[in-house]
């Protein structure tokens, strides 16, 4: 049997809503009248394809049985309609039709058939048909309901609907239901039409006055500075209704629902005709958090205050998945950075494409992922040497600026040192930076920068908009000219004077200074090149979200946002747009050899040696303050760099390191073959 969509049934009895499971599952549909009597039960296999593929056809049949069932329903009799599955997995939503309305009911499969019936609804529920027909809503309140199609929210000049509407192509339904001068029901419905997506859909209610206003024309200044075209960099929002599908049209219902507001957001990426946009969820949305698992990496992360919709950035005219491909490679280290997954959005029905679903990088983020108040956090944004406040006042991370301005890190036991440890997690900051170079982000360190800090929590760095990475023609011709590496860029970061006190770059110019600072920055580089700054964690990384996009998909996106350009923006290239970020793996060839190399040149280190750092016991083993990927740990060390270790007790204590001693923590000077195990007891 095909797959069943929802149809609206006008029997003549009683309107209601069937809805079938697909597969081979087993479907019954249950009609009851008001006093529980049963008048049809009936296996929906048992019913022709022929009818099931016509809901004329399906009507009459239903009807007919109906009639043939009970005679003694009538017009103005309840009519229960019920669908019951032998399966686990639940059914689909159905319609309990009454003379006070149509009620959403739901019949699970593990409750043998009974029928829960949740809040009223003023429309069918959102998803993909053949087609659909809206019938006249019924108040839920004894008001008025009156109805836009088409996005825009519903007012008390609004027409209502009046006789039932035929939907044939993609739509926004939106009712409202006034009553005493005040909406007391919202109802917001996307309806999609012989729409064939294979991927999660975001659909996107809002008032057509945003393409107006807002989400404009760009051609004339497509790819040039935003700050030329009116209006585009004005930071506005609109209100909105948020519409999930996890399955796309394969959904039986929507997932998720929220209210929010939107806004674009970027740069020169807001410049091309499909834009980023950030999604805000707001009290004065009467929403305060959007519950769902959003992200496989985190899936007991389930509560979010927003998220982004992102073109690919800068990207947009290269690939669509450069930015989060290099991004996530940080995945299970130190480093923040966006989660995220490939989705399709449509506004008010219409199709825009591809888009990376991220998450925002505020302080919302922090409570997110490490349950921390939003209330007590600092988040920052730097570009060149003026801090913008993202949450707080910035005015810790201009302390901490201004600090390492004027200090001397030079020597051991340095007090200076000692208190910037107190104000910037260090070791957090070696891992990003590391990531940054492994990446060689040209558009970075005197933009693009993020960090946050609460109470206890020193500032933390967070990567964010790696876009003019690996093999990105550089935004700088310093940078081209530049055969030095990436240490030698960041002492000179484009040529313009920009690592001076109050700039970004300053903070390592100055801390190289300190001898402890050096041997932990070369110790984290070291695991970091080991673990996740490989070519091998790479290629999984972009093989994971093009496993996301399937070659349909692509086309479909490549027809509506037309890109030929790819050549333009990628060094050595010529094949125009990039769809599955062959240049990205093409350009990571060597380069972590390569950055070895750098790392070894900037601190006089020697060649490669391998060591073992263990722990047997209930405990674990810590390098220059950094959490080792396992337990027993064997990785390549620069020779000629001590390291810091310490043994750090779980439910036992330390006893000693397997060659006797009891120092701990314990500076020691490795030798390639070397194995260090601290022994708990």
């Amino acid at each position: 049997m095909g797959y069943l969509k929802n149809f609206v049934l006008l029997a003549g009895l009683s309107a209601f809503v069937f809805t079938a499971c697909s597969g081979d599952e087993s479907s019954i549909v249950k009609v009851e009248n008001s006093e529980g009597a049963l008048v049809l039960d009936l296996d929906v296999k048992n019913i022709p394809d022929s009818i099931l593929q016509s809901k004329e056809l399906l009507n009459k049949y239903l009807g007919e049985l109906v009639e043939e069932k009970n005679d003694a329903v009538s017009s103005s009799s309840n009519v229960i309609i019920g669908v019951n599955s032998s399966s686990d997995k639940g059914v689909d939503p159905v319609v309990l039709s009454s003379s006070s309305g149509l009620l959403p009911v739901v019949v699970s499969s593990s409750s043998a058939g009974e029928i829960v019936a949740p809040k009223p609804e003023l429309l069918p529920p959102a998803g993909f048909y053949s087609d659909v027909v809206i019938p006249v809503p019924t108040p839920v309140h004894d008001g008025t309901v009156r109805c836009e199609v088409g996005g825009a929210e519903p007012t008390e000049e609004s027409s209502e609907l009046l006789e039932p509407l035929t939907i044939s192509k993609n739509s926004v339904v939106r009712c409202y239901e006034f009553k005493d001068g005040a909406i007391v029901e919202k109802n917001t419905q996307t309806y999609f039409i012989n729409e064939s997506v294979s991927m999660p859909v975001v659909a996107i209610s809002v008032n057509p006055s945003f393409f107006k206003n807002v989400y404009v024309d760009t051609r004339r200044c497509e790819g040039r500075d935003p700050y030329g075209c009116p209006g585009l960099m004005d930071e506005t929002e609109d209100p909105i209704h948020v519409e999930f599908f996890e399955n796309g049209s394969f959904s039986t219902a929507k997932t998720w629902e929220v209210d929010a507001g939107i806004g674009l957001m970027g740069n020169y990426s807001r410049t091309y005709p499909k834009k980023p946009v950030g999604i805000k969820i707001k009290k004065q949305y009467n929403e305060k958090k959007l519950k769902y698992s959003l992200f496989s990496t985190r899936p007991e992360v389930n509560k979010f205050r927003g998220f982004n919709l992102r073109n690919s950035g800068n990207r947009f005219v290269g690939d669509y998945i450069g930015d989060p491909a290099m991004t996530s490679i940080v995945e299970g280290s130190s480093v923040d950075y966006q989660r995220s997954r490939q989705v399709v959005v449509f506004y008010n029905g219409e199709y825009y494409g591809i888009h990376d679903l991220r998450e925002r990088l505020n302080e919302h983020f922090v409570e997110t992922n490490y349950g921390i108040d939003n209330n007590t956090v600092e988040v920052i944004k730097q570009k060149k040497d003026v801090v913008t406040p993202v949450a707080g006042d910035g005015s810790y991370f201009n302390t901490l600026l201004a600090f390492i301005g004027i200090s001397d890190f030079s020597g051991y036991n340095n007090a200076a040192y000692e208190q910037v440890k107190t104000l910037m997690d260090v070791g957090n900051y070696a891992d990003y930076i590391a990531t940054q170079f492994y990446l060689q982000n040209a558009d970075w360190p005197s933009n693009n920068v993020r960090a946050w800090r609460s109470p206890g929590q020193p500032f933390k760095f967070m990567l964010f908009d790696t876009d003019q990475s690996l093999g990105w023609q550089w935004v700088s011709d310093d940078f081209k000219s530049n055969t030095s590496g990436m240490f030698a860029w960041m002492r000179n970061d484009r040529g313009e004077g920009r690592t001076g006190p109050g700039y970004f770059a300053n903070v390592y110019i100055k801390l190289r200074a300190n001898p402890d600072f050096s041997r932990m920055f070369a110790n984290h580089g070291a695991v970091m090149m080991n673990e996740y700054l490989t070519y091998d964690r790479l290629a999984a990384s972009v093989e994971k979200l093009n496993a996301q996009i399937p070659d349909a998909e692509i086309t479909r996106d490549m027809q509506r946002f037309p890109r030929s350009y790819g050549s333009t923006f990628y060094s050595n290239y010529s094949g125009g747009f990039d769809t599955r970020g062959a240049q990205i793996l093409k350009n990571a060839v060597g380069r972590t050899e390569a950055l070895r190399e750098e790392y070894r040149k900037e601190f006089g280190l020697d060649s490669d040696i391998e060591v073992t750092i263990a722990a047997e016991g209930y405990g674990s083993v810590t390098i220059d303050g950094m959490k080792l990927p396992r337990s027993n740990y064997t990785g390549k060390f620069f020779g000629g760099n001590d390291m810091l270790l310490e043994a750090v007790p779980g439910v036992g204590i330390f006893k000693s390191w397997s060659d006797g001693s009891t120092e701990n923590p314990r500076l020691v000077s490795p030798k390639d073959g070397d194995k260090f195990v601290a022994i708990f007891r």
